[in-house]
């Protein structure tokens, strides 16, 4: 598989890629129990994780942080607020602003997701830790890369 070629390398990451997309799409559409009687959708699962890793985020900014609109988000909060995972606060700060943070339920999904991770993770996190900080500056540059890419072709469309 290596090669020096710039074409050829950019082909068989192309392929991987798309390969890797393509199985990730999959998993996208298989909802999961995380350690509550609700079925939960990755979309849903990552909202929570989300929420978990900043509470008191606002819907911009949970769009921004998730690559997707705001309309997603709020779609995606209706379900999770309507199965009492996550609460709406009003910003002491600013009438207008609405906070997020998880509620009791919503904290136990978010902590059997991280469980959840911890149990599929291993090879990666071990891959991650033995990479140098060349190593992962290269992989954030090109993921950095990749992300531009897709708000590229995103805005052209």
């Amino acid at each position: 598989m290596y090669t020096r070629d710039p074409h050829k390398r950019m082909a068989l990451f192309d392929n991987m890629f798309h390969r890797i997309m393509n199985k990730m799409k999959r998993i996208e559409q298989k909802p999961r129990r995380f350690g509550t009687d609700f079925i939960l959708y990755p979309s849903e699962i990552h909202t929570i994780e989300a929420i978990g890793r900043n509470a008191g985020i606002n819907v911009t900014a949970l769009a921004a942080l998730q690559g997707v609109t705001k309309g997603a988000v709020s779609q995606t909060l209706q379900k999770l607020v309507k199965k009492g995972m996550v609460i709406r606060m009003k910003d002491e700060m600013s009438d207008r602003e609405v906070l997020l943070k998880l509620s009791d339920t919503g904290q136990v999904a978010y902590h059997a997701h991280e469980d959840f991770h911890s149990r599929i993770d291993p090879e990666l996190m071990e891959i991650i830790g033995q990479a140098d900080d060349a190593n992962i500056e290269f992989i954030e540059k090109l993921f950095k890369a990749i992300d531009r890419f897709c708000d590229q072709v995103i805005s052209e469309s």
